[in-house]
């Protein structure tokens, strides 16, 4: 198993975010705010730092409309044209010796032009060792790459000819940090899309943004025994009906379906005639459980369609599973899920003169004890958390 705690992560320049920075951040955690304050956004910005460390600037630029529709407009034009990231992030596996802590940081400037100029640094050690520069780049120059000899001594290595559009994480792509920069995974599902069968053109690797290859890649998962009875348990538990969920192959369109049977009933019926809930719940089911090792799934609104008894039961669910796969952060602006939080779990999210900002729920210094008897949500309801409120 292996649990990663983000020292600081910081967001400069990305629509309605000027400058925001987080520390301890846990594996799971929420980010509670009305609609409009910036979720989405900060949300968007980690998985432009993805697609970027996948596919280049060029796939990330396109993927959200380019300069004029990701730098922050509260910006002045001469600082507008950055976008810098930077996290420090360790990850903990079964024994101290495994520990490893990176600390990455990345600036993409003259995003306005054809040719965006990248400068990236990575620092290697751990809780026992400090941290060691091990990769540097500075503004669209060739990645240098230092490394230790038997003798102690350090090296230098320039990469020259690197693609001056690609990260430099390619290098590095076995590490933890690579792989979790890599592995961001961003959910807005479209239950309408999920319900659909999934045509041959449709990839099982991993569950699409919007669910729409939900059948594909569920045929997968239920071929692995232990993989197909969590997930019936788990939606027998949210959706207490449900007694059966498997796929079918239709020979006639050549696709492939979700099927459910309920208790009390012999025949099995389509995904379609299933609420928009229960597909719902089994797109974040299938999202959670289907996670990398190494790597961060977020969901947007998981509670929608859902009784707040069932967000009980799926929030316990996926906090399970962030201490198991990779972590999992949600947003939402739901009293049901803040109300099967942890303080420590909860991050409130506001804008103050056009800019996002967000804060932990420990800020006030006050503890779980403390809301015990009024309940978090009543607490955050009550804005005795200061900030984040759903409205």
């Amino acid at each position: 198993m292996t649990t990663f705690l983000i020292h600081q992560l910081k967001v400069t320049n990305f629509r309605s975010i000027d400058s925001l920075t987080l520390e301890n951040v846990q594996s799971f955690s929420t980010f509670a705010g009305a609609n409009g304050c910036g979720k989405s956004n900060f949300f968007n910005a980690l998985d432009f730092v993805s697609v970027f460390v996948r596919s280049g600037i060029h796939d990330a630029l396109r993927k959200y409309g380019g300069y004029e529709h990701i730098h922050s407009n509260k910006r002045r034009k001469d600082k507008a044209r950055c976008f810098d990231f930077e996290i420090d992030i360790s990850f903990s596996e079964k024994t101290a010796e495994e520990s490893s802590r990176f600390k990455y940081v990345l600036s993409i400037c003259e995003l306005d032009q054809k040719t965006p100029r990248i400068t990236e640094k990575v620092w290697l050690g751990n809780d026992n060792k400090p941290l060691k520069n091990i990769l540097k780049r500075d503004m669209g120059r060739e990645p240098i790459i230092f490394a230790k000899t038997e003798d102690g001594k350090t090296t230098e290595s320039t990469l020259e000819k690197f693609p001056a559009d690609y990260s430099a994480l390619l290098l590095f792509s076995d590490l933890p940090l690579g792989q979790f920069l890599r592995n961001i995974r961003l959910y807005r599902i479209d239950p309408i899309k999920s319900k659909e069968p999934s045509g041959s053109e449709h990839d099982s690797t991993s569950l699409n943004m919007s669910g729409d290859n939900l059948a594909s890649v569920l045929g997968r998962l239920e071929q692995d025994n232990e993989l197909r009875e969590i997930i019936l348990e788990w939606m027998e538990t949210i959706v207490p009906s449900i007694e059966k969920i498997n796929t079918e192959w239709q020979k006639l369109n050549v696709t492939t379906a979700i099927l459910f049977r309920e208790i009390g009933t012999r025949r099995q019926f389509p995904a379609h005639m299933v609420s928009d809930g229960t597909i719902y719940a089994l797109c974040l089911l299938v999202a959670v459980l289907d996670s990398p090792k190494y790597g961060l799934t977020l969901i947007e609104e998981p509670e929608r369609g859902l009784h707040p008894k069932a967000i009980n039961e799926l929030v316990s669910f996926i906090r399970e599973q962030s201490q198991i796969n990779s972590a999992v952060w949600m947003s939402t602006h739901s009293e049901a899920i803040v109300r099967s939080l942890y303080l420590e779990e909860l991050w409130l999210v506001d804008k103050k003169d056009g800019k996002t900002r967000m804060q932990n729920a420990t800020k006030q210094g006050l503890t779980d004890e403390d809301f015990a008897v009024l309940g978090l949500d009543k607490a955050w309801l009550s804005n005795l958390l200061d900030g984040g409120l759903p409205w």
